[in-house]
């Protein structure tokens, strides 16, 4: 375990998502520990004395840099963000976002720019991935800036999610990260062909009171003719992605398959495309507990980044005063005063 790096989960309510942070930082060897105002302790989940606690104290004790990854003011981009060997990374409630405590005790702020109007921020759990894989993975340059960035992105496929609630919040993070459309094959029926209970859970993962993305069903082993797909792994497989073009427009398919089942393997990519690739993500960790929304949010993240988004507006220049007005200034003040209207009239 990388023990010079340490993810804080500040004021966490969701036990799963607390789990999952744990999982989150496995995935990069890092350790995870909680400031529990909400009760985690207490929960099933970790019955029994199973939740690493810290205090902000300790925090500040055990790493010099403290990087917080949250929406606050001021605020950059973790893309292209060199955090060093030594690093608290600490996050908060999605709904209260850090404690004023943990806010202050940050050293540097970092946040995922997210694409969408609607979707402000990532589940915590994949936001943590997120950040950890650019704080602690390979370097990589800040995000692209193009004149259009919507004619880059590629075409989404997840494909054989097994759970809803991984498929949800994948769906949360495509859309925050840019995409208004994504193929679906559900192959196990965890979205369109779900009970009520699961289709419940899987809407509110995927913040669909909000989230306006068009999800289109694909029906399973159906053939596509893109001229080229990319098939995006956790295993080392192809090219890292961070080293691809990934932002080859519609004509370029990118599809995320859920690895949780081990079909992998079995899988006939060559139905999808007449050019097919593997890409992997580098991650310090080959073994570690595999949670589809946090491989795919990685992965949906790098491709953002190299999709970009539109240059920044320009402040407008203030405007000069008229030619007659500053002459008329330039004489008054050599050979004059100048009068006003309004005095002209009471003569």
């Amino acid at each position: 375990m990388n023990s010079s790096v340490t993810l804080v989960g500040d004021a966490i309510e969701n036990p799963a998502n607390a789990l999952t942070m744990i999982h989150a930082a496995a995935m990069f060897g890092a350790a995870c520990r909680f400031r529990d105002t909400k009760g985690l302790a207490d929960s099933v989940l970790f019955a029994g004395g199973g939740l690493p606690a810290i205090a902000g104290s300790e925090v500040r004790a055990l790493h010099s840099r403290i990087i917080a990854c949250d929406n606050l003011p001021g605020a950059g981009d973790v893309y292209g963000f060199h955090a060093g060997p030594d690093f608290a990374l600490v996050v908060g409630n999605e709904r209260r976002g850090l404690s004023h405590e943990f806010a202050t005790l940050a050293t540097h702020r970092v946040q995922v720019p997210m694409q969408s109007r609607r979707i402000d921020c990532l589940n915590v759990a994949a936001a943590s991935a997120v950040a950890l894989y650019y704080l602690c993975g390979p370097r990589s340059g800040p995000m692209a800036t193009r004149k259009d960035p919507a004619s880059c992105r590629p075409d989404l496929l997840l494909s054989e999610p097994a759970d809803h609630f991984e498929l949800g919040s994948t769906i949360r993070s495509a859309a925050g990260l840019g995409w208004q459309r994504v193929f679906v094959e559900d192959r196990h029926k965890v979205w369109f062909g779900c009970g009520r209970a699961v289709r419940s859970e899987g809407r509110a993962a995927a913040r669909r009171g909000k989230n306006e993305m068009l999800l289109i069903p694909c029906p399973a082993q159906a053939s596509y003719a893109y001229p080229r797909v990319t098939v995006v792994t956790h295993r080392r497989i192809g090219a890292p992605v961070d080293r691809m073009n990934l932002a080859g427009g519609p004509s370029h398919l990118v599809v995320i398959p859920d690895e949780s089942r081990g079909e992998f393997a079995c899988e006939n990519w060559a139905r999808l495309g007449r050019k097919i690739e593997f890409a992997h993500l580098r991650l310090p960790a080959v073994e570690f507990p595999y949670h589809y929304r946090l491989v795919a949010t990685v992965a949906l993240a790098e491709i953002s980044r190299q999709v970009g988004r539109r240059p920044a507006m320009k402040a407008p220049r203030a405007l000069r005063p008229p030619i007659y007005d500053r002459a008329l200034e330039q004489l008054a003040a050599v050979a004059g005063e100048i009068v006003p209207f309004e005095d002209l009239i009471d003569y």
